[in-house]
């Protein structure tokens, strides 16, 4: 009944975060309050602060960077050879020959992305990852673990601890779960029934589950209060089966910090302004009257007060007045800042350039990847390294790569293909754009010095200068010769077609002037 004494390592953990757990927990009241809420709150209302902007800002920032990161209209990953794997290609094979192994590669490995996606199965992913993002704007922390099921789950900061190396990668990660000792195996059971007899099938029992890097590979143990379950394993860096992700990393932190901690004093503002604005409306809208004493009304308060509406009653103008308590200039004031507040949050969360539109083209998701990159310096780099691209290997090393490309996976590379780099291919195909708008210049060249000139040298010239290859472009020469062949061809049958044609249409002609002879 040896124990790893898991859970010292989770109480150093927990101790290393400092007051991370409160000042996400104040995020999550300002903001969404399912994220980080109060350890008593299950059974009763989260408490909510007053920032009335606040989960609007986190859920339309939270769509739009999984609308980025996890498209559902079209794969947000491709299959590529290797730069080596292409080189390797056009020193062994001629031009068309390689040519042709490229297309082929292409076809396989379209079906292989295919296949990829649909063991993602994007529809069940997105809600778990709209869920993890919202997590890295209010706590800036964000753990996905993968189920055997093929499912994701998340954890909160509150329930993972994690150790991080020089470069910012997790070294050792505890995860705490709580489950009831009927959900274990029996064998399970027997053995924490064994650690801890005064416990009751019905009663919680606290899981923890340590991964412990160990060269390449990861080193799983667990423990349930304190018993060690006996069911250690390895894993290899490809079936690591933990997502940790963070907003903004700083150097030597265990911990990201996320956008909400960077606008917290607005935040901040807001919630105790809103505050302070709800009691001071409440006090203008207890309205009190005065009735001058010395009038017929004063004598006769109590009739005055339950007379229904309408009623006239005997006085002079001044009998009754309303004090002014000189407090709605104050009110103005207070709502004109948080008005300027909210306006500066929602640049900051991007809510200001919403597009009224059913989906996201693509277009759109390069100009919303360009927007995070800018706006948050570089997160969507590092969401993309992550996140993406880790999801997209795990993926694509889950389908049997031999049967749909018939060649080994150390050839191919798996490269995320929305964003920054679909932003790349569009600057591409710009240049191709613009390269193809400058030919039209020779239509302008006085048609004597047009004659004079090369066409093939001036569209040389031309896509060089647009950093545009025009020798992908052009046929070899045996295409070339195939193709004057095949033009041959075809103007050859086409002639022989209008031969018989005019032969037929002069036996027509014979046998209609011999019949009108007879």
């Amino acid at each position: 009944m040896k124990s790893h004494k898991i859970d010292d390592i989770w109480a150093k953990m927990d101790t290393e975060k400092g007051d991370l757990i409160e000042r996400s927990r104040a995020y999550s009241r300002w903001t969404v309050t399912s994220v980080m809420p109060e350890e008593s709150s299950a059974n009763v209302e989260a408490q909510k602060g007053s920032v009335l902007i606040g989960a609007r800002l986190v859920n339309h920032l939270a769509n739009r960077i999984v609308d980025v990161l996890f498209p559902i209209s079209k794969p947000f990953f491709t299959v590529a050879l290797t730069p080596e794997a292409q080189l390797e290609l056009d020193s062994e094979l001629d031009e068309n020959a390689a040519a042709e192994a490229k297309g082929a590669v292409r076809d396989g490995t379209a079906k292989l992305e295919k296949v990829a996606m649909r063991k993602l199965k994007l529809t069940e992913y997105r809600p778990v990852a709209i869920l993890a993002a919202k997590h890295l704007i209010v706590t800036g922390n964000a753990l996905l673990r993968r189920m055997p099921s093929g499912k994701r789950v998340l954890y909160s900061v509150d329930r993972y601890g994690v150790r991080r190396d020089i470069e910012g990668n997790e070294i050792e990660v505890v995860l705490h779960d709580k489950k009831i000792l009927s959900t274990f195996e029996e064998k399970t059971q027997e053995l924490i029934l064994e650690y801890h007899e005064h416990l009751k099938p019905e009663d919680e029992v606290v899981l923890l589950t340590h991964y412990k890097k160990v060269g390449k590979r990861w080193e799983v143990k667990q423990e349930a209060d304190g018993c060690a379950l006996g069911n250690d394993f390895t894993l290899n860096e490809k079936d690591y089966d933990l997502l940790v992700l963070g907003w903004a990393l700083h150097p030597a932190e265990h911990y990201a910090r996320g956008l909400v901690e960077d606008h917290a004093a607005t935040f901040h503002h807001i919630d105790v302004t809103t505050e302070a604005t709800t009691d001071l409306m409440a006090i203008i809208c207890d309205v009190k009257f005065l009735v001058r004493p010395a009038s017929s009304l004063a004598q006769d308060i109590g009739n005055l007060n339950a007379s229904p509406r309408g009623s006239y009653f005997p006085g002079n103008e001044g009998d009754i007045t309303v004090p002014e308590l000189g407090k709605r200039n104050d009110l103005g004031v207070m709502m004109q800042a948080i008005q300027k507040w909210e306006q500066d949050l929602s640049q900051a969360f991007l809510l200001s350039s919403v597009r009224d539109a059913e989906r996201v083209t693509a277009e759109e998701i390069r100009m919303i990847a360009g927007e995070l990159e800018s706006s948050f310096g570089g997160l969507y780099s590092q969401l993309a390294m992550s996140w993406q691209q880790k999801e997209a290997e795990y993926a694509i090393s889950k389908v049997d790569i031999a049967k749909e490309v018939s060649a080994q996976m150390d050839i191919f590379e798996v490269l995320v293909t929305t964003g920054l780099e679909s932003l790349s291919r569009e600057g591409q195909i710009d240049n191709l754009r613009m390269a193809i708008g400058d030919l039209q210049m020779m239509e302008a060249v006085p048609e004597d010095i047009r004659g004079a000139m090369n066409p093939l040298r001036f569209a040389e010239f031309v896509f060089t200068n647009r950093s545009v290859d025009l020798k992908a472009f052009l046929n070899s020469q045996e295409e070339m010769q195939q193709n004057q062949q095949a033009e041959m061809e075809a103007a050859g049958r086409m002639q022989g077609q209008q031969a018989e044609a005019n032969v037929a249409e002069h036996a027509g002609k014979a046998a209609v002037d011999q019949q009108a002879t007879q």
